[in-house]
């Protein structure tokens, strides 16, 4: 049954987004207004939880400031969190994105609308340059999650966080939000499309200025947005976790 119930979530969204996804990118195209893309993808995204068992519950949002720009960096326990950002944090956040999803031209042509942008992870130089364009899109306005872990966690343990995202945040002067997801794991566990009715909690924390921070000292930054993602996790979770053992930064 949690296989046909991944299968039916993802056939739902995928079918559903795909018959008015030619119509809504040529509103976006015409007005300028993004809009048009998101506000009928969360509708599609909290109809499809809702019939597999899924529920949402979200914290803090009363610590954003509606006009400023930021860059999101939750944890990542499953594929399941990311259309929950874009349907969950109150704005219209983008995403880097592995270049393997733009190869489907309506679908990879109406993201890149939106502002994600492709990533080829197995290309340095050209990851790097993927990193700049997201940047200058932050200089812009456009708010980002990026998941310092770079990769989903099989059991809910946090992975050694990347400076990727911290990095792109000082160079665009704009502060980090940690956010906490807890819960997903259990939903949907990595490299299984099965889905296991229960509900995902989303924390958003209070946002952590830049300033102050350089390249020098950045690994305090993720620290301390590490600090406060863990502080929000399960019972489970936590047990599971060993923050004085885990290491905190990669150079990558």
């Amino acid at each position: 049954m949690s296989r046909l119930r991944g299968i039916f979530l993802l056939a739902f969204w995928f079918s559903a987004i795909a018959l008015v996804a030619p119509f809504l990118i040529a509103l976006v195209v015409l007005t300028k207004n993004e809009n048009f893309i998101y506000s009928p993808v969360r509708f599609f995204i909290r109809a499809g939880l809702a019939m597999v068992g899924v529920r949402v519950k979200v914290s803090g949002l009363e610590y954003l400031d509606p006009n400023q720009t930021y860059i999101f960096t939750p944890n990542h326990q499953s594929l399941i969190e990311v259309p929950l950002f874009v349907t969950y944090l109150g704005r219209n956040p983008a995403y880097l994105g592995k270049k393997e999803i733009f190869k489907y031209p309506v679908f990879g042509y109406g993201i890149r609308l939106i502002g994600v942008v492709p990533v080829d992870r197995s290309n340095s130089p050209a990851a790097v340059e993927s990193a700049k364009l997201a940047t200058e899109n932050l200089r812009r306005g456009k708010s980002y999650v990026v998941y310092p872990e770079g990769t989903r966690s099989r059991d809910g343990r946090m992975l050694p966080f990347k400076k990727g995202a911290f990095m792109m945040a000082l160079d665009a002067g704009v502060p980090v939000v940690p956010v906490t997801v807890s819960g997903a794991t259990k939903i949907m566990p990595k490299g299984q499309v099965k889905i296991f009715p229960s509900t995902v909690r989303i924390s958003v924390h209070e946002p952590i200025s830049t300033a102050g921070y350089s390249r020098e000292n950045v690994a305090e930054l993720m620290e301390k947005t590490r600090a406060q993602i863990f502080s929000a996790l399960n019972e489970n979770e936590l047990e599971i976790n060993n923050p004085q053992a885990d290491p905190v930064v990669r150079n990558a």
